[in-house]
């Protein structure tokens, strides 16, 4: 992880900065904000994420500096960032401008990052009656995380108020890193998806049989149809005649799940 520059400033945040590739110029900001609990009037901010051109920037409270210098110190940076590239991004956008109207005092508009999914999401639920409105991480290949090890450095949001509570505890940095690395892979996942995969969402609006086909909720053992949230996706290579192999994906109901790992347990799957 030494490659993420970390420090603990003399205002008392912990920040964390990740230059990205030269050639990236994004011109928006990408906003994401980790809380010690869902809703905003029990809970608190305790770190901010932004990606703009091409730098990463995770700012995280610690012990040594109230709430509310804190949050003096975001609203300058949100303000400064503001002037300089104008459009703010986040997933989940209605999340972020809660925290910022209520713990920030900014009224500031942020683009939805899912926005050209919405309508993808709305035809589906209408299709069957029931969809599943996904979360970040389940909108990256899993391979992706599981492969190269990022899966290891993550951490759930549900956790970040139980890091926050540890690092007031020990007065060490070490849960924070936790935090600022969980902000940051936020940061990165939101960035593919606005500007690599959302200008192919709108070929999901015009093809209706894909669309159906994406909604066919049935396990591929037992043909049973299940919810969305009761199918688990199976990845699993399959060797080539020529030596090699190729990932493929079957999606199985929780019933023939338990019945493939007590297979899996005595022999191969």
């Amino acid at each position: 992880m030494d490659f993420l520059r970390e420090k603990l400033n003399e205002n008392g945040i912990f920040s964390a900065t990740l230059k990205l590739h030269p050639s990236l110029n994004f011109s928006g900001v990408v906003l994401d904000f980790e809380t010690t609990d869902y809703d905003p009037a029990t809970g608190e901010i305790v770190a901010a994420g932004f990606l703009f051109g091409n730098r990463a920037l995770i700012l995280v409270r610690t012990y040594l500096i109230s709430r509310e210098a804190f949050y003096g110190e975001l609203k300058g940076v949100i303000e400064q960032l503001n002037k300089q590239y104008g459009t703010f991004y986040a997933y989940n956008a209605p999340f972020e401008g809660k925290w910022l109207r209520t713990h920030l005092g900014i009224k500031l508009y942020v683009e939805e990052i899912m926005e050209p999914s919405k309508g993808v999401v709305e035809r589906l639920r209408t299709l069957k009656g029931r969809y599943k409105l996904p979360k970040l991480r389940e909108l990256l290949h899993p391979r992706f995380f599981h492969y190269f090890g990022l899966k290891e450095w993550d951490i759930d949001s549900s956790d970040v108020g139980k890091l926050w509570e540890k690092h007031l505890e020990e007065k060490s940095t070490e849960p924070l890193k936790w935090i600022a690395w969980h902000n940051l892979l936020d940061l990165l996942s939101e960035l593919e998806l606005l500007t690599v995969w959302n200008p192919l969402i709108g070929l999901l609006k015009e093809k209706g049989t894909l669309l159906a086909e994406l909604n066919d909720n049935r396990c591929n053992v037992c043909g049973r149809e299940a919810p969305v949230e009761e199918l688990a996706l199976i990845t699993y290579p399959e060797r080539k005649t020529d030596g090699g192999f190729r990932f493929k994906e079957r999606r199985v109901c929780t019933d023939c799940l338990k019945k493939l790992w007590e297979r899996g347990k005595h022999g191969s799957l």
